[in-house]
């Protein structure tokens, strides 16, 4: 805050080209009430440098001015004149205010959230911006300019400029002086002091194009619902800064523009700062991750700022970057990506890589590993890398040997070299197979099968009947036509011997019984 000094006593200046301090009405020196009733403004004392100021109050419901909306005003204004607050003209202003104890500040929480104290408004209706104004806000008091092609409306518009001045202390006067150079261009000044220090140092557009501006002595702010005051003395224009000063409190005071020193090293900014004429204040150290440690965060007040010479100027220097908090890593093996993604934010850290893996022991879309592993702990805010698993692989295709008319312990052994394993061995009998080969497989030579799949196989037991009978083939085995007729015949001729014998046999027996 800027603690405004004890009040100096002065004369105006007989140079000063129009001047008021309201000795006998609040309408004194050419003003009229912009007001919903006439009682809004009256005179009280002591003023700033005579007996009498004038006090602007509102009442709920002072709302009769055009563009006032819900908001409360009681303004005094000095009608348009072509001798001030026109292009070009270069002039020196001073005025003081007060706020009384009643004075009510405007409130954080409502929607017109300000009070205008004093102000030069531009002549022509529409925009309804001040060009220059004296602004209360919750945080304190702030000036605000405005200017160029266009008029605007909201502070966020292109050519509005604003700075902050500080708190409000009530019972004080504030003496304000300006020096101006009106313009809607880039020639345009308005330079401010308050108390004898400068303020403000703003060069660029100051009227709108094509038109001038009048002054407001106001008291225009959000409605409260309850009355609130302003006091205002000693209003004063002129062409020289020594016929608005007041004494030596009043008098602005030599200035120096603030260096940039943000960036630099403390030293560097330190050295900056004195080599311009002005001195180092608080340094107050602060983390940062953008700026290197030891180095300028911000300065204030801001680079290009006209303060008086041997001012402080305050720093705020980086200490680096904090020290990232640790967290320990949670374990979420097993867990869905999904759900361990979840648990990874919990714990204050970010999943980083994410690897697919085939596996036949973790199902598909759960995490099968995380690195740094569980338990593990790290920075607040670093990357946890997950494989997980995108199922069992697709097994290898092989293609079938042919192992059709191979012993079985061949097939077999072709069979496993093809990395596939037998299967069922079927046993059959084969006029055309030689017993213990094989007669037939599944799947077919050539197929393509699944790496360890069974081939199936049916081996020859040989012609005829199976193994192990007697008969007169004897040893079970496939004969052919000529065989078989060499058999009936060696038959037949054992029937006949063996009938000549029992007929000779027969005939021994009857000569005996002769």
């Amino acid at each position: 805050m800027l603690a405004p000094p004890q009040p100096a006593r002065a004369q105006i200046s007989p140079n000063a080209v129009w001047s008021c301090e309201f000795t006998n009405s609040p309408t004194d020196c050419g003003l009229y009430l912009e007001a919903a009733a006439s009682s809004r403004a009256a005179l009280v004392g002591p003023g700033r440098d005579g007996p009498t100021a004038v006090q602007l109050t509102t009442q709920p419901g002072d709302i009769n001015i055009a563009g006032s909306g819900s908001n409360d005003r009681a303004d005094l204004v000095l009608a348009r004149s072509s001798t001030y607050c026109n292009q070009g003209q270069d002039e020196w202003w001073a005025h003081s205010l007060m706020f009384p104890p009643g004075y009510v500040p405007p409130p954080v929480a409502s929607v017109w959230n300000w009070g205008a104290l004093f102000d030069f408004h531009n002549s022509s209706p529409g925009g309804g911006q001040p060009n220059f104004m004296v602004y209360a806000t919750p945080t304190g008091l702030e000036l605000h300019m405005a200017g160029g092609a266009n008029t605007v409306n909201l502070p966020s518009d292109p050519g509005y400029y604003s700075i902050a001045i500080g708190p409000i202390t009530k019972n004080v006067w504030y003496d304000f002086v300006y020096h101006v150079k009106w313009s809607s261009g880039s020639d345009g000044l308005f330079q401010a002091w308050l108390n004898g220090r400068q303020v403000m140092n703003y060069s660029g557009p100051n009227l709108y194009v094509g038109q001038s501006c009048y002054l407001k002595i106001a008291n225009y702010h959000t409605e409260l619902g309850v009355p609130v005051s302003v006091v205002h003395s000693r209003v004063v224009m002129a062409h020289t800064q020594a016929d608005v000063q007041i004494g030596s409190g009043g008098t602005p005071p030599p200035t120096v523009p603030v260096p940039n020193v943000v960036g630099q090293t403390q030293a560097a900014a330190t050295s900056a700062i004195t080599s311009a004429g002005l001195t180092v204040g608080t340094v107050t150290q602060q983390s940062s991750t953008t700026v290197a440690s030891g180095s300028v965060i911000s300065e204030s007040p801001a680079a290009g700022t006209s303060v008086a010479s041997a001012s402080a100027v305050n720093l705020v220097v980086s200490s680096g970057a904090p020290a990232p908090t640790q967290v320990a890593v949670p374990n979420v093996v097993g867990q869905t990506q999904a759900a361990a993604t979840s648990a990874l934010s919990a714990a204050a850290l970010t999943v980083g890589t994410v690897t697919q893996q085939s596996s036949t022991t973790v199902a598909s879309g759960s995490v099968i590993s995380e690195s740094p592993a569980a338990g593990t702990s790290v920075a607040s805010a670093s990357a946890v890398n997950l494989v997980v698993s995108s199922g069992a692989p697709a097994p290898t295709q092989v293609a079938v040997p042919n192992v059709v008319g191979q012993t079985q312990a061949a097939a077999t052994s072709a069979i496993t070299s093809a990395g596939l394993t037998a299967g069922t061995v079927t046993m059959q009998s084969s006029t055309t197979v030689a017993s213990g080969s094989v007669i037939s497989q599944n799947p077919a030579a050539g197929a393509d099968s699944a790496s360890g799949s069974a081939v199936d196989l049916v081996v020859s037991t040989g012609g005829g009947a199976s193994s192990g009978g007697g008969g007169i083939l004897g040893g079970g085995g496939a004969f052919d036509s000529f065989t078989l007729a060499a058999l009936l015949s060696s038959l037949i001729g054992g029937l006949w011997r063996a009938r000549r014998i029992r007929n000779f046999q027969q005939c021994l027996h009857r000569i005996r019984l002769v």
